[in-house]
């Protein structure tokens, strides 16, 4: 079997050899339509894996579900702190929670060397980065060991090293902190700047907030992580219990990432540019096929002389297949090879994703162009393959 499928593939290379200015236009379509299409799936899953990135950054992975937790009848003191740190601790080892964080935002300023740096202050727990998809480019996130520090550490993004004068490569660096007497804090390491933001970000660890902005308010607003396939049920549990536990609290709980509206913006935009795809690889298709059966047509003799020797229909029929089967496999491994190519393109990243970190070319897009070239031989093929099998030795040899 596998020397007689071997012997298909090299015939019908002969065959194409001696065909090939017949069928080298047809072939230009196919090879067109599986670039399109291996474009189509590539840059839609590349911007798929970008925009979930992009969002994450924003609003938490899938799931992310943001707890309030405010006291009803005070302000959110140390012993208030306490309580819903004691409470969230609790739940969290309930429910096998592994990925809560506290996000609070104010606006802060710290003493440079050149003036005043403004910058906009995130409170955080060391979950955090992991949930947001935060990556340190130089030094480190936060560890649960850097509560203890009697410097407290930070980090902080770009703009702000820059405004400050830090080079990042040089971290860990010393800040001055404003208020009496006077404190540094640690810069430990460095993620890059969000886009059309106004002034520098820093993050700082839950409770150190003070040491930062003496007017920062505790923090109310908690983010945790959780399979979204139980999510709504999970995110009902935890808010129950929590009000179990802090009876003198509003506690709510809202799913805030923006996982959904990933196939919203992408979705229309993908179908259509696969039904302009599909179409085009149909046309090259019906380009092919009309090639090989005016092929046939002048190959009756030739057919004929091979099942007076002996040459089965069914051998007929898939020589005659595999020679589509073959010209489109190589059309489509050109096409995906040019799509390939232009997907690692610089100008992709430049143009398509503002020169961020672009995602790698997905293999599926490969796959499925390679997938739908064979898949488009053999149909091309079948017609032809077909009317061969048909032909009688009698009339053929007379032809």
């Amino acid at each position: 079997m596998i020397t007689g499928f071997a012997a298909s593939i090299v015939e019908a290379w002969q065959e194409l050899r001696v065909h090939k200015v017949r069928v080298l236009m047809s072939l230009i379509g196919v090879g067109v339509a599986v670039c399109a299409l291996t474009l189509v799936v590539g840059f839609g899953n590349m911007m798929q894996k970008g925009l979930a990135d992009s969002y994450e950054q924003q609003g938490g992975r899938a799931a992310t579900y943001t707890l309030s937790l405010n006291p009803t009848e005070s302000e959110m003191g140390e012993s208030e702190v306490e309580k819903v740190r004691s409470a969230l601790d609790e739940t969290a080892d309930r429910f096998g929670i592994s990925h809560i964080s506290a996000y609070g935002q104010v606006e802060t300023t710290v003493p440079g060397p050149a003036g005043t740096v403004s910058a906009s202050m995130y409170i955080v727990d060391p979950d955090f980065d992991v949930m947001r998809r935060l990556s340190v480019d130089h030094g480190r996130w936060f560890t649960a060991g850097d509560a203890a520090n009697l410097s407290p550490a930070v980090v902080a993004d770009e703009t702000f090293l820059s405004e400050y004068g830090i080079d990042p490569t040089s971290l860990p660096a010393t800040i001055e902190l404003s208020g009496s007497p006077k404190k540094t804090a640690t810069v430990i390491g460095s993620v890059p700047s969000s886009e059309f933001q106004e002034y520098g970000e820093i993050y700082v660890l839950n409770g150190q907030e003070k040491q930062f902005a003496a007017d920062a308010y505790a923090v109310t607003e908690f983010e945790m992580w959780v399979p979204p396939e139980v999510g709504e049920e999970l995110s009902k549990q935890v808010t129950s219990d929590l009000r179990r536990q802090l009876p003198g609290f509003d506690v709510s709980a809202d799913r805030t990432d923006f996982a959904s509206d990933i196939d919203e913006t992408l979705g229309p935009v993908k179908n259509v540019l696969l039904v302009i795809s599909i179409l085009i690889l149909f046309m090259g298709m019906l380009g092919l096929l009309n090639i090989s059966l005016v092929t046939i047509q002048q190959r009756i003799r030739e057919i004929g002389i091979r099942r007076s020797f002996g040459a089965t229909s069914r051998r007929i029929f898939f020589s005659v297949m595999m020679e589509s089967v073959v010209a489109t496999t190589i059309a489509g491994a050109v096409g995906v090879l040019i799509a390939v190519l232009v997907l690692k393109a610089p100008l992709v990243s430049e143009f398509m994703f503002d020169g961020a970190s672009t995602p790698q070319v997905p293999i599926s897009a490969a796959i499925v162009g390679m997938l739908v070239s064979v898949g488009a031989g053999a149909l091309a093929g079948s017609v032809p393959a077909v009317v061969a099998t048909r032909v009688r030795i009698i009339d053929a040899i007379r032809a």
